[in-house]
């Protein structure tokens, strides 16, 4: 990796609260187990369902939630969130606070107590645990990983291309790099993608040389394939789209790609579409080849 510490940060939001995943209009599938207070661990599943400021967990095949928290935005500190909990069991107050890819939810109601600390993964999952005492007994205790549920939308994307958006923006890095995608949008396929240069060489934002663009375009003229979206590299942050990325997303067809260089032994790639401003994955058949 490049040392860019003189580099220009443009962004004046902070990557680590654009990635709280509770402030994030999502849908989030939930797997893993829970403690019960005989200390058995037992499987769990479910989902998560984060809008209008209230998260519901609904595990198992229960109907109703078995939790929700509502958070409370704003504030002078932008790395504290006030949140409120209402479990079966009991309502509770805290907070949420950023460190970066960590987050820590603490509340309290009287003798009761919960803890859950939250850790982001480069493909954009999130590894939790937590646990809930009473008068310093546990109660409840839990680990799981939430993954963001994706669209019923699949589109395959040549391995090689993968590979090559990694292997430019390992080369660039740490500066934002970004490129064009390419493919056949009514067959759901990528097909390649060209390189763009980041007018910015910022490490935490990026905008594309109009000039190349509209040479790209025209290169793309008379064959079957078109620009059909637009991908760019996070050094430092999850494979998940900032909220000035969101800002930015006025085409709705367009598809919107994410190199994730946050844990560099392990890049990953995801893809996403952005209607009315809410943000949603697409599934991704990585293919050897197409014709």
């Amino acid at each position: 990796m490049k040392d860019h510490r003189s580099a220009p940060r443009t962004s004046q939001l902070g990557w680590d609260m654009d990635h709280i995943w509770l402030l994030r209009e999502m849908s989030w599938d939930l797997q893993g187990e829970w403690r019960t207070a005989d200390g058995r661990w037992m499987p769990l599943c479910g989902h998560v369902v984060v809008e209008d400021g209230l998260a519901r967990w609904i595990l198992d095949d229960e109907e109703a939630p078995q939790r929700s928290v509502t958070i409370h935005p704003g504030g002078g500190n932008r790395a504290i969130t006030r949140i409120d909990i209402q479990t079966e069991s009991v309502s509770l107050s805290g907070t949420l606070r950023s460190f970066g890819a960590r987050q820590d939810l603490t509340a309290f109601a009287g003798s009761w107590n919960l803890a859950e600390t939250a850790l982001q993964r480069a493909d954009g999952s999130v590894e939790i645990d937590g646990i809930f005492t009473r008068l310093g007994e546990v109660r409840d205790a839990w680990r799981w990983v939430l993954r963001p549920r994706p669209l019923n939308e699949t589109w395959r994307i040549p391995r090689r291309i993968v590979e090559e958006m990694i292997a430019r923006a390992k080369e660039g890095a740490p500066i934002e790099q970004c490129g064009l995608l390419v493919g056949v949008p009514a067959e759901h396929r990528v097909t390649s993608h060209i390189p763009m240069t980041n007018a910015d060489q910022s490490v935490d934002h990026f905008t594309m040389d109009p000039t190349e663009q509209f040479r790209a375009a025209k290169s793309l003229r008379g064959t079957s394939t078109e620009i059909v979206g637009a991908w760019h590299s996070h050094p430092y942050s999850p494979a998940r789209l900032s909220d000035e990325d969101v800002s930015h997303a006025h085409d709705e067809t367009a598809l919107h790609g994410l190199v994730s260089l946050m844990e560099p032994e392990n890049p990953a790639f995801q893809l996403f579409r952005v209607v009315g401003g809410r943000v949603s994955n697409l599934r991704i058949e990585l293919v050897d080849d197409m014709a």
